[in-house]
């Protein structure tokens, strides 16, 4: 069984004999590699494919070592450069090291000189690349302290998309969202120059570059221009050079989608980047999903209120111990009491003195009772206590809920002081 290989060379040699010598020679000790002749067809290879050190000679027609190596760390700042020439120079040196080299060596060179300078800079990249995972984990952890305070879904959005824009060391991000009958994404936050006009717009799931991984579930990464007619953006743009699309999950759930950009330069972004980041997105959908529940939950407790507080019966709910828990506004008028008031005080404050013994005798035979629901009133009307100290004749059915194993009741009531009046008028 063959083992990975030690890392991935780009070999760059005007020589072609020479480029294939060195290709061999590190293949042989246990490296992968790729050679080319021109400096152009490396930096393609480059935008293609993740290579961990570039070896290249300094002296090329078209394109030189020092530019070559510009331009490759523009692709990928994290690439590690060896210059190779024939003058031995201390200005060539710091021609070297201007560019951006770790190192440089003199040709023609030994393999025992080679070797250490290639296992040395393989190291580099390894450190690297650790430095820039642990640099992730940081931002990971942030965003989630940012998460854990954050529960306005709308704060939470810009929250996420600046901190991508940020960690991806991006120019553009955006994060588009299921929109409520599940056929499309449409762009909740966005980052970039002159892009806020997106928001709102629309992407068919299954359509486009979103829409293609909202489907697949898996990262998309995209170098240059796109070939795939799956993947062909409903508006494209010449400008994008580079570009990340991830999909957002939590609980086997899609959240969204994680978009970003690279326009003034090309980005090759590790693979090992790309797990690291995958938890950054998926920690960004958990915060979403979150604050969504959360505003769901609001929401919910505002109609409840509206409902209670619109009533025209008087709701009191009350927890095991008897205190009062809700109060709604029809409450508020005929007894008397505010909510501010009356709330965790006991039920007892809205009961005469001389029947509250005998009420807690209804509610003890009611938590033995089968029925969820029943009536209070008895024989004639119950009689209820007004903050003034004033009684008055209610009707009253109450209603046991238990949860996690602690009863709660609530108690609907009803004045019938008039209807009582009439009565006794009539008799």
């Amino acid at each position: 069984m063959n083992s990975a290989p030690l890392a991935r060379i780009l070999i760059v040699d005007d020589e072609a004999a020479h480029m294939r010598a060195l290709c061999d020679t590190l293949r042989d000790q246990g490296y992968d590699t790729a050679g080319y002749t021109a400096g152009k067809d490396a930096l393609g290879a480059l935008q293609e494919s993740q290579f961990d050190l570039l070896l290249t000679d300094l002296m090329m027609p078209a394109m030189d070592g020092v530019e070559l190596l510009a331009a490759a760390l523009k692709i990928d700042p994290h690439l590690v450069g060896i210059l190779m020439t024939g003058q031995g120079t201390i200005a060539t040196a710091v021609q070297a090291m201007q560019a951006g080299a770790l190192d440089y060596i003199l040709k023609p060179f030994k393999v025992s000189a080679l070797l250490p300078a290639v296992s040395r800079a393989v190291s580099v990249r390894r450190l690297r690349l650790e430095n820039l995972e642990l640099r992730n984990t940081v931002a990971i952890h942030e965003l989630n302290q940012a998460i854990a305070h954050t529960l306005d879904p709308n704060v939470l959005l810009d929250k996420i998309a600046d901190a991508a824009l940020a960690q991806f060391e991006a120019d553009e991000a955006s994060i588009m969202l299921p929109t409520e009958d599940g056929e499309s994404l449409y762009v909740a936050a966005v980052r970039g120059e002159r892009r806020d006009s997106l928001l709102g717009s629309r992407v068919p799931i299954g359509k486009g570059i979103a829409g293609q991984v909202a489907t697949l579930r898996e990262p998309l990464v995209l170098q240059g221009e796109i070939r795939d007619p799956r993947l062909a953006p409903l508006h494209p743009r010449a400008e994008i050079q580079s570009a990340l699309s991830m999909p957002m999950i939590t609980r086997n759930r899609l959240i969204g989608v994680l978009n970003i950009n690279y326009t003034r330069r090309p980005k090759t972004i590790p693979l090992g980047q790309i797990k690291v980041l995958s938890i950054f997105v998926n920690a960004a959908a958990a915060g979403i999903e979150a604050a969504r529940l959360h505003e769901d939950q609001r929401k919910s407790e505002a109609r409840y209120r509206n409902v209670l507080n619109m009533a025209a019966d008087a709701i009191v709910s009350l927890d095991e111990e008897r205190r009062i828990v809700i109060f709604n506004g029809a409450a508020e008028r005929i007894f008397g009491w505010s909510a501010a008031e009356i709330l965790g005080k006991s039920l007892d404050l809205l009961i005469p003195e001389r029947l509250v013994e005998a009420h807690r005798s209804h509610l003890a035979a009611f938590d033995r009772a089968p029925e969820t629901t029943i009536p209070m009133q008895g024989r004639g009307p119950f009689l209820a206590l007004r903050k003034d100290g004033t009684e008055f004749p209610s009707e009253i059915s109450i209603s046991r809920l238990v949860e996690g194993g602690h009863p709660a009741y609530t108690a609907v009531l009803r004045d019938i002081t008039q209807r009582v009046q009439q009565e006794q008028k009539i008799c």
